[in-house]
């Protein structure tokens, strides 16, 4: 029977698989609790093959807040409900993260098997967070990657997300809305997404509005004069009019025309005005409306185009010349429809400066062992060129970068495949920013609480990503390589295991 209790913040803490726990408590029990681990959160691949955008860092470095700040007594509340092993449960209760926490910010762009979460920390405090990030991760990258596509589909028209009632969940639907933002979206519906992050929320208006008066043309016609003037002198004062309730363009155009004219809303009004199109032939409907919007003389007004869109739908429409300034889009994004489940990992890579790495059979489950960071490096055009993933330290190709020299980097796959960067000819950036430091949160955090810079930061890094890079067809493969310090590490570790199966 579901217990009628109020989940508080720290839930999201212990929002985890059962085996994190089982595994503490050997851990624990094994004296192997300050073991400092190292964790890298990751991706091995997106729905297109090219690069997604990171989201969620803010709620990860939250978690270390909320853990923190949570008092032993409501700790134990949680624990003692769960948690049935004295010595483990003692433990967790007065448990605080202490460690440190690495990662590439909101609004990054990242590719494949790059850390773009690391944790190191005692043992058990890392492990214990593995679902928890995984689960914030996982939600917030898949929605504004998709958010991306979609975007960058509809560019130079903008895309609003409007998907909350799709969504899987509150969560979801106030979290996500966010993602989307940062994955390029220029709005966004949910209201509590804009209490909570700031981000103000747009809306037009529903079927069901309209059928509120009656139906039919008189019907129509009364509900768009008392929602332009009712709506007109709001503080956001867009007039939004839903026309394919009855009938698209002999009903409903002309009544927004009509209503236009008869409030005074012409190309002079200092707000946003138009329709909305949310059925029928998308194309089709919206050229003709344009003309008659034109006619009337309301060449300022806005169409806005919605009705299951996603990427595919939205570029077909503009190969078609739809008349169309912004995309509504719901659940394509809201859930990525197309690819819902993100697919990050969340893997060990060394215990007590020991480099630890994972093997399979499957080639792309192997991990990159050690402590790592990422640098991206842009040619003399600004462009990006390259990714590097170095080892955290005493790595010769790290240094040569940082300091500008001539660097060789090679692609892990295919010795053959390398490139000589010459001194003066690049610059780079890193990408890895540390977030908490002895369980303390850096003065970093505060650029994640910027939503609106993240989004930017996202708009300004697609900029110098070449064209082939960013299609959403087969993109040109992005180099990712490692330096030369971590291919020797990763791969004498393989011989080493090589060697002990024969």
């Amino acid at each position: 029977m579901e217990k009628n209790v109020i989940l508080t913040d720290f839930a999201r803490v212990i929002n985890s698989d059962r085996y994190q726990y089982t595994e503490s408590d050997i851990f624990l029990m094994e004296g192997m609790e300050e073991k400092v681990a190292i964790f890298d959160m990751y991706f091995r691949k997106t729905e297109d093959g090219g690069f997604a955008v990171v989201s969620g860092i803010q709620e990860v470095i939250s978690l270390i807040d909320i853990l923190n700040s949570t008092s032993a007594k409501e700790k134990r509340i949680y624990f003692s409900e769960i948690i049935k092993e004295k010595h483990l449960l003692d433990y967790l209760v007065d448990l605080k993260f202490t460690g440190e926490i690495y990662a590439m910010r909101d609004g990054e762009i990242a590719y494949p098997n790059e850390p773009i979460v690391t944790i190191k920390a005692p043992l058990i405090q890392a492990k214990i967070l593995e679902t928890p990030i995984l689960n914030i991760m996982n939600m917030h990258m898949a929605i504004a990657t998709k958010a991306s596509r979609v975007t960058r589909a509809a560019y130079p028209h903008a895309v609003t997300s409007f998907g909350s009632r799709r969504a899987h969940g509150f969560d979801s639907a106030v979290a996500g809305n966010k993602a989307a933002y940062i994955g390029g979206c220029s709005s966004h519906s949910n209201l509590v997404t804009e209490y909570k992050y700031g981000i103000p929320s747009v809306g037009t208006m529903a079927h069901s509005y309209i059928q509120t008066f009656g139906v039919g043309r008189e019907a129509e016609r009364k509900a768009f004069d008392l929602f332009i003037k009712h709506r007109r002198e709001r503080e956001s004062n867009t007039l939004v009019l839903l026309i394919d309730t009855y009938n698209t363009l002999e009903i409903g155009i002309k009544n927004a025309i009509a209503a236009f004219k008869e409030n005074g809303i012409d190309d002079d009004y200092n707000g946003a005005y138009g329709i909305r199109i949310d059925s029928g032939d998308l194309a089709y409907l919206s050229k003709k409306c344009r003309k008659a919007l034109d006619d009337a003389g309301l060449k300022k007004a806005k169409i806005f185009l919605t009705n299951a869109l996603n990427e595919d739908l939205i570029r077909s429409l503009k190969e078609q010349g739809a008349c169309a300034d912004i995309f509504g889009v719901g659940d394509a994004i809201a859930v990525s429809k197309s690819n819902p489940c993100f697919g990050g990992v969340y893997k060990i890579v060394q215990v007590d400066n020991e480099p630890l790495i994972k093997l399979s059979e499957d080639v792309i489950k192997i991990s990159n062992p050690g402590f790592k960071e990422v640098y991206r490096i842009y040619d003399k055009n600004n462009i990006a060129y390259a990714d590097l993933i170095t080892l955290m330290e005493g790595d010769e190709d790290k240094e040569r970068l940082l300091q500008g020299r001539d660097i060789i980097i090679t692609d892990e796959s295919y010795e053959f495949k390398s490139s000589k960067l010459k001194a003066g000819e690049y610059t780079v950036k890193p990408l890895t920013i540390k977030y908490v430091e002895g369980g303390e949160i850096t003065e970093n955090f505060k650029d994640l609480l910027d939503v609106k810079g993240s989004r930017d930061y996202y708009l300004s890094n697609l900029e110098k990503i070449s064209p082939e890079r960013k299609r959403l067809d087969n993109p040109h493969k992005y180099k990712v390589d490692l330096s030369k310090a971590l291919t020797d590490l990763k791969y004498g570790l393989i011989k080493d295991i090589k060697g002990q199966t024969s």
